[in-house]
């Protein structure tokens, strides 16, 4: 059964059943849940890390280990190819185990184009070049190199800042520079409500095992207190099985989070104007379109 045919009551009933089983408190029968869980964890983000807990041997499983060794000879690559840069990974380090879509840099407004170019060398090319992120891909391999995160051009934090916020971290084996767990808890909710407008388990886990009095002091810093106080209520509510994940981002949650972040953050508002050129864009204009829509409906 796919999970879309799947009643809401069932939905709420899979996720609880779903975070049970990632933090060890449950047993999943296989027989009767495991194609819906497994289903469910991709959706959320969070399905190497319930395949390696099922230890299913099964095709499923290779191809998201496969992926997993790709991203993590990639990582190695740019490490070594940015010593001496300032810069950090994010949304790479989680914890819980995930294969991530795309690789995520944040670098200092001063090296980004140095740092872009470097990493041209490694066999990328630059497909998008927009203020505050460069977008290279080579094959399916996706890296995005910001300055600052943004969604549609329009800044949602500021990136220079969070780069006080980095650590030294083991990646695979990898010895990379990553954000510190506070700021990764932060940055997990605001590009889930800000950007994505979709709350997944592995935001919900982020939040949940890494937020702190420092995340806080950050959201102060940074204006986005909102943001993370929703998130805080969202983990809340999965907790007690009252929604289901992922969990969609209503319009009118959504509209209040940003004229908030307009209202109380310059940058944001200073860069409402890039939203514009972005829609005109109709490879990017398309896809917020999609996701504004998908915000209304």
């Amino acid at each position: 059964m796919e999970i879309g045919l799947v009643m809401p009551e069932q939905k709420i009933a899979l996720t609880r059943e779903l975070i049970g089983i990632l933090e060890g408190k449950r047993y999943v029968d296989l027989q009767r849940d495991g194609d819906l869980l497994i289903n469910l964890g991709m959706k959320n983000k969070v399905q190497l890390q319930l395949l390696r807990l099922l230890d299913p041997l099964d095709k499923l499983k290779e191809e998201q280990e496969s992926a997993m060794k790709d991203v993590t000879r990639t990582v190695c690559s740019i490490s070594k190819t940015l010593v001496g840069y300032d810069y950090a990974f994010f949304k790479l380090i989680k914890p819980i185990s995930y294969v991530p879509a795309d690789i995520d840099l944040l670098v200092k407004s001063d090296e980004a184009g140095k740092a872009s170019r470097l990493i041209v060398k490694l066999g990328y090319s630059i497909r998008v070049k927009e203020p505050y992120c460069i977008t290279l891909t080579r094959g399916s391999s996706i890296i995005d190199v910001y300055t600052y995160p943004t969604f549609a051009g329009v800044i949602y934090m500021d990136g220079q800042v969070l780069l006080e916020s980095v650590m030294n971290a083991d990646f695979n084996g990898v010895e990379i520079t990553s954000l510190e767990g506070y700021a990764e808890a932060l940055m997990s909710a605001c590009h889930a409500l800000y950007k994505e407008q979709v709350y997944t388990l592995n935001d919900f886990f982020t939040v949940d095992k890494w937020l702190s009095v420092r995340s806080f002091r950050l959201a102060e810093k940074l204006s986005c207190e909102k943001a993370l106080k929703v998130a805080v209520r969202l983990n809340k509510l999965l907790r007690e099985g009252i929604i289901d994940a992922p969990y969609v981002v209503g319009f009118p949650l959504w509209l209040m989070l940003m004229s908030s972040k307009f209202h109380d953050d310059r940058s944001t508002g200073a860069t409402l104007p890039n939203a514009l050129t972005t829609l005109f864009n109709r490879r990017i204009g398309a896809m917020v379109s999609s996701r504004l829509m998908r915000l209304m409906c």
